[in-house]
């Protein structure tokens, strides 16, 4: 996915549908990624975000009265209620350099995300990893006191890559709080119009279930 690129997938697309912003920079249109094939847009014609919009609500509408229905919410949902609060992007999940088995954690953080499906390992795939080793050093210090200096090197690590994570998490929201009022009344407004669509469901329906997706990695137990 290059820069600036949007995915689309709804009703009959057989496959997701890349669209780019057209190169004259004209805001509010779209036109079909090279590589990419649409069965309602032709190759060189433009689409705007109205047109996007007429295609999309029938089928959210019709969605949304499913007879159940569950909604997980990723991080994207973050990153673009921020961007459109603050107009800065959030701190993502770009790898970490570890000093501790450095080139071991990235080896194998790699060839974890790769078997996920994913090109390249990202800082959880990397503390998932150090988590992994830190338990085999630590069954095995007990025969060595360098495996065990390894050890608490690398529990300490982990702990302040964790911390640090979680002070990027921190800033981010801080950023949506102290952002300015027209914006942050813009974005939360955009925010509760998207979470409504599902909350007004028709009575009869089950009740919504939301799920926020975490990352749940800890320096003092396995991963889960």
């Amino acid at each position: 996915m290059e820069k600036d690129e949007q995915i689309l997938k709804s009703r009959d697309d057989k496959a997701p549908v890349f669209l780019v912003p057209p190169t004259d920079k004209k805001e509010d249109t779209f036109s079909v990624a090279a590589g990419s094939s649409c069965s309602w847009l032709n190759a060189g014609e433009t689409v705007t975000v109205s047109q996007l919009r007429a295609r999309l609500e029938p089928w959210l509408t019709a969605l949304f009265q499913s007879e159940h229905l569950a909604l997980l919410a990723g991080s994207g949902l973050t990153h673009a209620v921020h961007r459109m609060a603050t107009g800065k992007s959030l701190p993502g999940m770009a790898q970490t350099p570890f000093t501790t088995f450095g080139n071991e954690i990235d080896t194998e953080a790699k060839r974890s995300a790769k078997s996920a499906g994913r090109e390249d390992g990202n800082i959880e795939d990397q503390l998932r990893t150090a988590n992994e080793l830190l338990r085999g050093l630590q069954i095995t210090a007990s025969s060595s006191s360098t495996i065990k200096a390894q050890a608490e090197a690398l529990d300490k690590e982990i702990s302040a890559k964790l911390l640090a994570f979680a002070g990027s998490i921190i800033d981010g929201e801080k950023g949506l709080v102290t952002a300015s009022s027209p914006k942050a009344e813009e974005a939360f407004n955009y925010l509760v119009s998207f979470l409504m669509s599902f909350g007004s469901r028709t009575g009869t329906r089950d009740r919504l279930h939301i799920s926020r997706q975490t990352m749940t990695v800890s320096s003092k137990q396995e991963p889960r």
